[in-house]
């Protein structure tokens, strides 16, 4: 039988977290058929063994994609994705978990409800390597709409979004890309509105493995404009999609200058303006 929502977790390297990932998944409280598709990318870890004794636990809960080489973030994650067959998707990667055991109930039922909506997603905490918390939010049950080119200037949590199973390819851009969760997001613009629900799903984790918490600042802001210089050429988005990606791109450029100059880093100022420009 179909599930109603499949979910994609993507997962590298992540021993000392998949266990927590998969169990938030796992908790889940729904009247629906939900499956959990994993595509661990050939960890030298012990992940890939943690998934498999998960994966016989659960039964046909879990479908465990093979794990023959290293595919990489982008088409790993394209895999997954285009592996899942629920009416709707959920992401969470094997780092991150969820909280609320009604996630997947409440998000479902908002989409059910808002047939102009392609996607749905809600507040998340954030905690260190151990869990504690490092960032809190509160719910309040508020719902904010966005229209679909909105959604280009607005930050979606990964493990955060149900969205409608619509995505049925990747264009040749995603793969050159790393901010995969903000090219996701523009492709869905495409298919419909957005909403964040106001209640506190899951955590997001910062640990020492994770690569774009390593990053300096720099590399961190030059990662954001790469990706959105790579969407605005891309052939997938439509000529007001990439009305809005400009206005991003624009947007994201000032207030790092802004960022910068305020912290008197005048070489990194200079360096992203030679990489605005460069790329």
């Amino acid at each position: 039988m179909r599930p109603l929502v499949s979910i994609c977790m993507s997962t590298y390297r992540h021993e000392r977290f998949i266990k927590q990932a998969i169990e938030g998944v796992m908790m889940q409280q729904t009247d629906f058929d939900i499956e959990l598709v994993i595509g661990e990318d050939f960890s030298n870890d012990g992940t890939r063994s943690i998934c498999e004794n998960l994966a016989a636990h659960y039964g046909s809960k879990i479908k465990l994609l093979p794990s023959d080489r290293n595919y990489g973030q982008n088409q790993n994650l394209s895999r997954i994705i285009l592996a899942c067959s629920g009416k709707y998707i959920a992401m969470c990667e094997g780092d991150d978990y969820w909280i609320d055991p009604d996630k997947l109930f409440k998000q479902v039922d908002y989409l059910e409800k808002h047939p102009a909506h392609v996607m749905c997603f809600h507040l998340i905490n954030t905690v260190d390597q151990e869990g504690g918390l490092l960032e809190t939010q509160e719910g309040d049950g508020s719902v904010t709409e966005y229209r679909g080119m909105d959604l280009f200037h607005t930050f979606v949590p990964t493990l955060s979004i149900l969205f409608r199973n619509c995505l049925d390819y990747f264009p040749p851009e995603f793969y050159k890309i790393k901010s995969t969760d903000a090219f996701i997001v523009g492709m869905l613009s495409g298919h419909g509105d957005g909403a964040r629900l106001g209640f506190v799903g899951g955590c997001y984790r910062k640990h020492d493995g994770g690569l774009f918490n390593q990053l300096p600042m720099l590399d961190k802001y030059k990662q954001a404009i790469h990706t959105r210089k790579w969407m605005r050429r891309s052939d997938y988005f439509k000529k007001e999609q990439k009305k809005e990606i400009r206005r991003e791109l624009f947007r994201r450029e000032v207030l790092y200058m802004k960022i910068f100059l305020r912290k008197r880093q005048l070489w990194s100022c200079f360096r992203l303006v030679i990489f605005y420009i460069s790329i």
